[in-house]
């Protein structure tokens, strides 16, 4: 007769990973914390277990049992999630949850208020809210949405108005104008730019020329455009690219050599000019494009002591800390522009002494990024791994690479010391800290790690241990004979739970705690598959999820304060709660 796993049937908001192991479903009994916790990272991307189709009905399940609980939160949620600077920086999210709760639910008192705060930070925000529509078939946005689109692009002046105008998808910025013009003119002055910037895009060639006049930069720009390329060789070239603010594309494009004509001597000349017009413009290229075009300004003859000058003066407030490990991978010549971006990064930081212990198992594989990013979950995790070790000169990885199996004993942690010449950056590619193949066995993980720590006594225990990873770990599982593990260690661990099934990183957080001591565990959640390694009022533990540094301030105030105890009279700890009233701050 087959033996059966033991499985907590009796409790009825258990479930299973994708590996097995039991977990926690959330999405019914506290739907705040599964939407936050599950689709903080959702970047709608085919994954490794669904489909981008199912990822979005879920969201959608998500937003609708969300709501059952707060009505206002699922808006909140939204504006947090596209906020570059205070929030998660996820520009999908900001525009879709729009769209679906615009869709979803009848028009409400949020609606208008909400929609303008998510779509108001790009003028292709409000492009990709109509597109949503026609996509997912949702209909057409309700009156209170149109209201909140108005808003939104009453909001930006012509420079950003006009940065997207020539972007060529099969709806235009100029369309979107169009659609809400009723609701713009309602505005009255306050929308008149718009309305301007749509009557010229939708006009002939001959009837532009009048109504530039309206358009004081594009009145500027019309002009710069009548010049030649070999103008930017020119002492004026620079007054007349500030005086009318063209977006660093336009210039590129029109006054730039590209193609095989680029090493020429006089190409980079031209390409020098270009670029040096482009830097001294203010605001003119903003951080990621800074960022993603080192190499360009270095093949054109930038200066290094400029970029890094350059670098130096800004924040990269917007910019998340896996973009600048990926720009590093792209021109690894150029490290030391690299490494003085990444320390911003590093200047978020909470206190204290952290080790980042990354998820190497084969479903961390999943592109981060647009269509053609090569750069996956798992550099990611490593990328965060990278910026713990600043704190504590180590680093971790985990998988299923054979822990307790049949090729070796005890092969599943791979721990460094991070090499006295490599910076964090550097550390983040290291092999010794990015071993893996297969699943996710968590709990061998810590197992492991007790181990090392009480070997290895000289080293300082950290004071918080990050998780980096998918959640979809595998089920915890005693050792066998031929694996070199501290006998007492494995009836402790027995003890506890091992072998009955139950959620593999609980087990393992508390075993820490009684081998090692009081340690904080952050739960960085870097996909969005539904279930919670964790019950929710665990003290001591942050489930937090997504790309930004942000989440590093957040955890800093969570750290500090009183937060990581759970509240007696409550299914969600005190920690979890922080989180929540951050979202519910916008």
């Amino acid at each position: 007769m087959r033996k059966l796993q033991a499985l907590q049937l009796q409790n009825k908001n258990m479930t299973a990973t994708y590996q097995g192991a039991q977990a926690y479903a959330y999405d019914k009994v506290e739907p705040l914390i599964h939407l936050t916790f599950t689709f903080g990272s959702a970047l709608f991307v085919d994954g490794f277990y669904e489909s981008q189709a199912q990822q979005v009905e879920r969201f959608v399940d998500a937003l609708v049992e969300a709501h059952k609980v707060d009505p206002r939160f699922v808006w909140q949620y939204g504006a947090w999630m596209r906020d570059p600077v205070k929030g998660k920086g996820n520009r999908i999210q900001g525009s879709l949850v729009a769209a679906l709760l615009d869709a979803l639910l009848d028009e409400t008192e949020y609606t208008e208020e909400y929609v303008a705060k998510m779509l108001g930070h790009r003028p292709d925000d409000c492009v990709a809210f109509f597109t949503h529509f026609a996509q997912l078939g949702l209909g057409q946005p309700s009156a209170s949405a149109r209201v909140g689109v108005a808003r939104a692009l009453a909001g930006f002046d012509e420079y950003q108005l006009m940065k997207y105008t020539m972007r060529k998808e099969s709806l235009r910025l100029c369309d979107v104008i169009a659609m809400v013009r009723a609701e713009l003119e309602a505005l009255g002055e306050a929308a008149q730019l718009v309305l301007n910037v749509g009557r010229y895009l939708h006009s002939s060639t001959r009837q532009r020329a009048q109504l530039a006049e309206l358009l004081p930069l594009t009145y500027q720009r019309r002009a710069l455009w009548r010049r030649q390329g070999e103008y930017a060789l020119e002492a004026g070239f620079s007054r007349d690219v500030a005086a009318s603010r063209v977006s660093w594309e336009q210039v590129l494009g029109h006054f730039g050599v590209g193609g095989d004509e680029k090493t020429s001597a006089e190409a980079k000349r031209r390409n020098a000019a270009v670029w040096d017009a482009v830097l001294k413009v203010e605001g003119l290229l903003p951080d990621l494009a800074f960022l993603r075009n080192v190499r360009n300004m270095r093949q054109a003859g930038i200066a290094k002591s400029r970029l890094l000058a350059n670098a130096r003066a800004r924040r990269f407030s917007k910019v998340w800390p896996h973009q600048v490990y990926s720009a590093y991978n792209a021109v690894p010549g150029e490290v030391a522009v690299f490494e003085e971006i990444f320390k911003r990064s590093v200047d978020k930081l909470p206190s204290g002494r952290h080790l980042g212990i990354g998820d190497a198992s084969g479903s961390m594989c999943v592109p981060v990024g647009g269509k053609f990013s090569s750069l996956t979950s798992m550099d990611v995790a490593f990328c965060l791994v990278g910026l713990m070790s600043e704190t504590s000169g180590l680093g971790a990885s985990f998988s299923d690479a054979s822990w307790f199996g049949s090729y070796g004993p005890s092969q599943y942690l791979s721990i460094s010391t991070r090499p006295k010449e490599q910076s964090a950056l550097k550390f983040s590619k290291n092999p010794a800290i990015r071993r893996g193949m297969g699943g996710t066995q968590v709990f061998g993980a810590v197992f492991e790690l007790i181990q090392y720590l009480k070997q290895h006594d000289h080293i300082e225990p950290p004071d918080c241990l990050w998780f980096f990873s998918d959640m979809q770990f595998h089920p915890a599982a005693t050792p066998g004979s031929a694996d070199k593990l501290d006998p007492a260690l494995v009836k402790r661990a027995r003890r506890l739970g091992v072998d009955a099934n139950l959620p593999p990183l609980q087990l393992a957080i508390e075993l820490y705690r009684r081998e090692i001591g009081p340690v904080d565990v952050v739960l960085w959640n870097l996909a969005s598959y539904a279930p919670v390694p964790v019950p929710a009022n665990m003290p001591g533990v942050l489930l937090v999820s997504g790309f930004d540094a942000n989440t590093f301030a957040q955890v800093e105030k969570w750290r500090q304060g009183s937060t990581r105890e759970a509240r007696v009279d409550s299914s969600v700890s005190m920690g979890q709660q922080a989180v929540l009233d951050v979202i519910r701050e916008f």
